[in-house]
């Protein structure tokens, strides 16, 4: 069902709204009605400029990069000759690459650590205890400040949506508001809104329901203003190189940043919104940029936070010093725009498949992440965890909002962009490691597959979007960039290299080549250990594994599919996670995987036959029906096998509820605000982990038959 018309909406709902003026030139621009500069904590900035000589450094790595891994690829180019095997021009630049990262990473430690203790040390001595400044950070580092939180979903599971609103009110730092955005009005959205208002009941937090979607109004008064693009090719193109937007765009975006917040205030008169310590709104479905925006709007012109909003999904538990510690690296700089903390998996020890996830997110984040912070251009402001200055959000945010790709409006990457949108200004973006949350992974095959097919369209689609920001960031921020879009492609051109060239070289150097990716992979996995203190890191170097047969193949797919806006994993709760999919569904989501898998298993077969000679060895190609079929059937066939392995409940047994255990939130919720239900019964996570009695320990045939049911998961990508 599609939403309806705005003004159609205003008309029948007779709401007041500042309308679209359609001649600019005989109706100026008046005077907006809400002037943020003394409002919003604006920084003092030196003026935006491009630096000719950092611009033309950057450019002229980047494609001496690319030339040069080219031309090396097709050469043959060896770097280092070891007895067994050889490493190559690319091979060289990745481990320099690693190399780099761990040592920046490490110093983003250090880095983090003396802000937060400096600004520690400051509180301290101006409070007259400089003792206290010296021991360390247990007092609020940021005690004045203002920041308010915006939570969006779309039904959401609802044990794991009270228990993200709880570890909100665990926040050391109370926020200025924390502002609920359900995208949707049906029943199901409602029962997930009136959710929040059972949660903070004590806030006396109420139900607002919005007849339209601000950003709709946005998008309109915007559209109906703006001039027609009558450009050149060339000039969009020049235009584009230089981020510059089209004729009309800043008179046509005043206007419609003046019709949203005209709306807002209004709808503040109405319902005294600035009052509120909490709040969740209710809007017709859009999507989640639409929720996003409304969310931002409200903390900005209705509640006027001064200093920065704090975005979070609604699956995500929030560690109590979030707000404090990354409001202070946030603050540590005038041109910082925004940050973002660690990223971790609450459901990691569900499965294999989680478990590995959980591997990688440490290293995207603690490593990856941390050097780019280090350079001060983190890619990616993470959805779960992430802050921005409210100056620079009411900068960006008409912007984003504005996006379209192929003729359509986006509705993902809303992270990734938001972060473009900071970078292309100039400004910087950090990420801290003192603080994280606690997200949930997909769980089953396909779902990560939808889920990472989303997350690189938007990759692929945000990599140049702004290629002007390069020439105002560190030139770690295009090389890194490079290498990430240029390394899928130079790994299968690879790997179809040996399985199919006859003049590869010897018949082992496959194996050989494979044999050393996992040692590089098994290094980095134990340093990772070493690190982070935790065995199960090790898994990483396994990682690959799912790589290979799940995330390079849907790369590839999301490439010639960015046009495509479907969320792929947008079953939330336990009963849309039943509704099932029709054929041409699950093929649009794994039928990429079951080409890749053919032409795989017939280059193995290939291989094969080249060593032994037999032309029998080409029906390994046939081996693709089995992993094809769990594609297709796995969610039927992985119940089943379960069910044989797993011991049936008696009748008096209850069945366990989803719910997170509270003892592991930092502080655990005032009774108050617990929702008004009857005892649960024990979490997954509590049983998973040993925390209820009773259930500490499961039986050793149903421990081996869950470890035989993981291990066939990931042999044979199952759902």
């Amino acid at each position: 069902m599609g939403n309806p018309n705005v003004m159609d909406l205003l008309i029948s709902t007779n709401l007041k709204l500042y309308l679209p003026r359609r001649n600019l030139a005989a109706h100026p621009i008046k005077e907006p009605s809400f002037d943020s500069a003394p409002i919003f904590d604006t920084p003092q900035r030196k003026p935006l400029k491009i630096n000719p000589f950092k611009a033309t450094f950057n450019v002229v790595l980047a494609f001496g990069i690319i030339g040069a891994l080219i031309a090396g690829y097709i050469i043959g180019l060896r770097i280092f000759n070891i007895t067994i095997t050889s490493i190559g021009l690319y091979g060289t630049i990745l481990i320099t690459d690693y190399l780099i990262q761990l040592c920046c990473a490490v110093l983003n430690r250090f880095s983090v650590n003396r802000i937060a203790n400096n600004r520690a040390k400051e509180n301290a001595q101006a409070a007259g205890d400089s003792e206290k400044g010296t021991q360390g950070t247990s007092a609020l580092l940021n005690p004045d400040s203002e920041v308010s939180i915006a939570v969006v979903g779309y039904r959401e599971d609802e044990k794991a949506w009270r228990q993200c609103l709880r570890s909100l009110q665990t926040q050391t730092l109370r926020p200025k508001c924390v502002i609920g955005v359900v995208d949707g009005n049906e029943e199901p959205d409602l029962s997930m809104a009136n959710a929040f208002v059972s949660e903070f009941e004590s806030y006396n937090a109420p139900l607002i329901h919005l007849p339209l979607l601000l950003s709709e109004l946005h998008r309109e008064t915007y559209f109906a203003n703006v001039p027609k693009d009558r450009r050149f090719f060339l000039t969009k193109f020049w235009h584009w190189l230089i981020g510059r937007y089209r004729p009309g765009h800043a008179p046509a975006l005043a206007l419609a940043r003046e019709a949203v917040v005209t709306q807002v205030l209004e709808w503040d008169d109405n319902w005294n919104i600035s009052s509120l310590d909490a709040v969740c709104f209710s809007q017709p479905h859009g999507h989640k940029r639409t929720a996003m925006f409304t969310a931002f709007a409200m903390g900005m012109y209705a509640l006027r936070t001064r200093d920065a909003v704090f975005t979070t999904d609604s699956d995500t538990l929030i560690q109590n010093n979030g707000l404090d510690e990354m409001l202070t690296l946030l603050r540590s700089s005038p041109y910082i725009g925004g940050v973002t903390a660690d990223v971790k998996i609450w459901n990691r020890a569900e499965s294999l498949l989680t478990r590995l996830c959980a591997a990688r997110y440490w290293l995207a984040f603690n490593i990856e992440r941390a050097c780019q912070s280090m350079w001060g251009c983190v890619g990616c402001l993470s959805g779960p965890m992430s802050m921005y200055r409210t100056s620079d959000l009411e900068t960006i945010l008409g912007p984003w909002n504005l996006q379209t790709f192929g003729g359509k409006a986006t509705t993902f990457g809303d992270d990734r962009h938001l972060t473009n949108q900071l970078l292309a200004h100039g400004l910087r973006t950090r990420y801290t490691h003192r603080t994280w949350c606690d997200s949930e992974s997909p769980t089953s095959f396909v779902r990560w597959v939808a889920q990472q097919t989303r997350w690189s369209k938007s990759f692929f689609r945000e990599t140049f979007w702004f290629p002007a920001s390069f020439a105002y960031q560190a030139p770690w921020m295009l090389l890194e960039t490079t290498i990430q879009a240029l390394y899928p492609f130079i790994l299968i051109a690879t790997v179809f290299h040996f399985l199919f060239d006859p003049a590869s070289g010897g018949n082992w150097r496959p194996v050989i080549w494979l044999a050393t990716m996992f040692a590089v992979a098994f290094v980095k996995s134990f340093v990772a250990m070493i690190i982070s203190r935790d065995p199960w890191m090790l898994l990483f170097s396994c990682y690959g594994f799912i790589y290979f047969f799940g995330l390079l193949p849907s790369k590839v797919w999301a490439l010639f599919t960015m046009n495509k806006t479907g969320w792929g994993t947008s079953a939330r709760s336990s009963t849309e996670r039943k509704v099932g999919q029709s054929f041409l569904q699950r093929s649009f989501q794994v039928g990429h995987l079951v080409v890749w898998y053919v032409a795989v298993f017939v280059g193995i077969g290939f291989f094969v036959r080249r060593i032994f000679g037999n032309p029998l060895f080409f029906l390994i190609g046939a081996f693709t029906l089995m992993p094809a079929v769990f594609l297709y059937l796995g969610d039927s066939i992985a119940e089943k096998l379960s069910g044989l392995f797993r011991r049936k409940k008696p009748a008096s047994e209850k069945s366990t509820d989803f719910q997170v255990d509270e003892s592991v939130l930092p502080t655990k919720p005032s009774p108050v605000l617990e929702s008004p239900e009857k005892p649960s019964s024990p979490s997954l996570i509590s049983i998973l982990a040993g925390s209820e009695p009773g259930q500490r320990t499961l039986s050793a045939f149903t421990r081996f038959s869950d470890h035989v049911t993981l291990l066939f998961t990931l042999l044979f990508p199952i759902l």
